[in-house]
């Protein structure tokens, strides 16, 4: 039995009801059982590829009047079916992974062990309050004896959605993720992370297991998209820089060659990792957190302005957005000595840009280019369709210009810095 096998359970993983259920009552101590109507409903189809998340409606029987039952609660469970289902819809010759069965091997490790990380972060947040994050009810980690049974059981958060990827955010809402980025900085500064999950060198073995040949690959594929003559030209210059960016781990390691004290970040903070409220648009959670390492901020608030706001808006607001942040870092400090000066986070965002904009952009091409194998995307109308489209590509676009803008403006500032662990 593997991760990429459907193995009977709750949406065809590895969690079965009984075990869900013993599991909650446990962490709720109480009596109340599930009822005949409990049900389950896939929240996260399309949302990520990692991992399947559902929405469990528990229909509690003989709670007391006294006891708070969450009605519903949110389960995530590390799965590769949602990558082998978008794998297999591709043709043969452009699959990321074959049927070499040492590769999927490799890859659910991959997955183990970034649920881990997931859950030592819910573990070591869940001592602070006020955070932008969903409570967890329980945590099951995966051994070295016990290869399947890792799940997360979370808050499910009321009335909220994800941001999405393919809509023009504002630039208040980026500006609330840049203040519950700051609290979150300021918490791991405030005591510090130990978990040896934390010190996880994940980027080093992913940028390792792709071919220059791949990685400058990716991003031809916006082509496929806009084969106009300024984008040609556009991806001409960008394809000229490439081998300069390949295998960087800067993202990483910038903060020990600077100098910094690391502060917790989430190491993947795009749109679909965001729930706002469904009436307001205000922020509700900042979720999935498997990416969580030690660094520098504002490499976060980076990756969520790429994802959310127009090329326009990102460029017109970035220099306020990293103050927001930084300030809500220093107010939450209680009196701790911050790491480092707005000056030289200004600094850091200039150097790390071409660095997250790349990483966007290959995500953001290989998602719009496999529209067309998901069921919701191709019932939406021409109109929808040109509309996204236009959302989409204004913001890849924009990310592969500034890209070449920083890459000249940082000449000097990166030039004692190394982008790879050679």
């Amino acid at each position: 039995m593997s991760l990429h096998d459907k193995l009977g359970g709750i949406l065809d993983t590895q969690v079965n009801w009984e075990e869900l259920e013993e599991s909650l009552r446990s962490a709720l101590s109480t009596n109340a059982i599930f009822g005949p109507a409990k049900s389950v409903v896939d929240i996260g189809e399309g949302s990520g590829f990692a991992s399947l998340c559902g929405l469990i409606t528990c229909d509690w029987k003989g709670a007391e009047e006294a006891e708070n039952m969450p009605s519903c609660v949110a389960l995530k469970i590390p799965s590769a079916l949602p990558f082998r289902k978008l794998n297999d819809s591709m043709p043969k010759e452009h699959r990321m992974l074959g049927e070499d069965p040492a590769m999927w091997e490799t890859m659910e490790n991959k997955l183990r062990q970034v649920h881990n990380i997931e859950v030592a972060t819910y573990e070591f947040l869940e001592q602070f309050g006020g955070l932008k994050m969903p409570k967890k009810y329980y945590a099951k980690v995966f051994m070295p004896e016990d290869q399947l049974s890792g799940h997360i059981c979370l808050e499910y958060m009321n009335n909220s959605r994800v941001m999405n990827y393919h809509e023009e955010h504002t630039v208040e809402q980026v500006q609330q993720i840049a203040r519950a980025l700051g609290r979150i900085q300021a918490c791991s500064l405030k005591k510090e992370p130990t978990s040896p999950e934390f010190f996880v060198d994940f980027m080093s073995d992913y940028v390792k297991s792709i071919p220059l040949e791949a990685y400058c690959g990716v991003y031809k594929g916006i082509l496929a998209v806009d084969s106009s003559e300024a984008t040609v030209e556009l991806m001409a210059k960008i394809d000229e820089l490439l081998p300069e960016y390949y295998g960087s781990t800067l993202v990483m390691t910038i903060h020990k060659q600077m100098g910094f004290k690391p502060v917790m970040v989430n190491g993947d903070l795009r749109t679909e990792n965001v729930l706002i409220d469904k009436d307001t648009g205000d922020l509700v959670a900042l979720i999935d957190w498997q990416c969580t390492h030690l660094g520098v901020g504002v490499v976060d608030l980076l990756r969520i302005m790429l994802f959310a706001l127009t090329t326009k808006d990102r460029r017109a607001s970035s220099a306020m957005l990293i103050e927001e942040m930084y300030n809500s870092l220093v107010e939450n400090l209680d009196g701790a000595e911050p790491p480092y000066a707005l000056e030289k986070l200004q600094t850091v965002y200039d150097i790390l840009f071409p660095h997250c904009a790349l990483y966007f952009a290959a995500g953001s091409i290989i998602l719009i280019n496999n529209h067309a194998s998901n069921p919701s995307y191709t019932a939406l109308s021409m109109e929808e369709k040109e509309k996204r489209k236009a959302i989409e590509l204004d913001k890849v676009l924009g990310a592969f210009e500034d890209i070449l803008l920083y890459h000249g403006k940082n000449k000097e500032l990166v030039k004692d810095l190394k982008f790879r662990n050679d």
